[in-house]
């Protein structure tokens, strides 16, 4: 009887003993088969993060790579300067031969835009050309209208002491035509000016012109003389004018003073002539009266 009790213990021990077995099997299978599902969570993390990270960078790169404004310098050199939102010149591309070898002196690629047309204006090239009566245009287009102003204001700003140095604002579209046809976006400027006067002048032979036999051309054409319809900078014009004015002013001042000194003088004469005619009208006037008197006595 204690031996059947006791087999009959040892089965449930044996049973128990079978259980924990199994607990700890299961176990190990769990863990097996969760570290695969980890491991295929974490690389999915991992490969959205590069993904996002991939996206955002390559996003980045076209901001910065995609030009929202063009600068067109022309002289006898045509060149353009592409510029980015950030305002960093991305390309400096020639429009003429001239232009290319300008280009390619440069260093200003991926500099502050105004820094940028501060040093080509200011280049030795350029103040030569200036030096001999070359006329300067710079011709500021592009989608960001607010960016563009600002980039004219600083030219207008920079090169408003300069002789034959002009400023203005072009359409984007009108830029885009412009490199169609191979012109700087200014050369087209004037290109346009030119056909709007009646010239059947072509886009191939403004292209290889100096802007100072454009503008030649465009006064001759216009009856405008040495004016130009575009915003000129001069300082040495101004004081010039301004001198001009004030002895304007001086002479109409003294003319006024003058005539105005005239007429007191006449005036006075006058005044006094009549005095002295009343004056011997009166004494004439007396001494016939004394003498009708006297001969009447007599």
């Amino acid at each position: 009887m204690k031996n059947k009790i006791h087999d009959a213990f040892q089965q449930i021990h044996a049973e128990e003993s079978l259980k924990n077995n199994t607990k700890a099997f299961l176990r190990e299978q769990r863990g097996a088969s969760s570290r695969p599902n980890m491991f295929r969570r974490r690389f999915a993390i991992l490969a959205s993060a590069c993904l996002f990270f991939l996206a955002v960078g390559f996003g980045g790169w076209r901001i910065y790579f995609t030009p929202t404004a063009s600068v067109s310098i022309d002289i006898n050199p045509s060149l353009e300067l592409s510029v980015n939102r950030f305002n960093k010149v991305l390309a400096v591309t020639g429009y003429n031969s001239d232009g290319e070898k300008l280009a390619s002196s440069l260093e200003v690629k991926y500099m502050d835009c105004e820094d940028a047309i501060d040093e080509i204006v200011a280049s030795d090239r350029v103040k030569d050309l200036l030096s001999g009566d070359e006329v300067l245009t710079i011709t500021v287009s592009g989608e960001n209208t607010s960016q563009c102003r600002r980039i004219y204001s600083h030219a207008e700003t920079s090169t408003k002491e300069s002789e034959n140095t002009y400023c203005y604002m072009a359409d984007h579209e009108d830029t885009e035509e412009a490199h169609h046809l191979g012109l700087s976006s200014g050369k087209y400027q004037a290109f346009l000016r030119l056909q709007a006067l009646g010239s059947d002048i072509t886009a191939e032979e403004v292209k290889d012109m100096t802007m100072k036999e454009i503008h030649d051309l465009i006064h001759s054409l216009s009856g405008e003389g040495d004016k130009s319809g575009q915003q000129h900078h001069s300082g040495q014009q101004k004081n010039r004018q301004n001198t001009s004015t004030a002895g304007t002013h001086h002479q109409e001042t003294h003319t006024a003073s003058t005539s105005r000194h005239h007429q007191n003088t006449q005036s006075t004469s006058s005044g006094h002539h009549r005095q002295n005619t009343q004056n011997d009208s009166g004494e004439n006037h007396s001494q016939s009266t004394h003498n009708s008197r006297r001969n009447h006595h007599e």
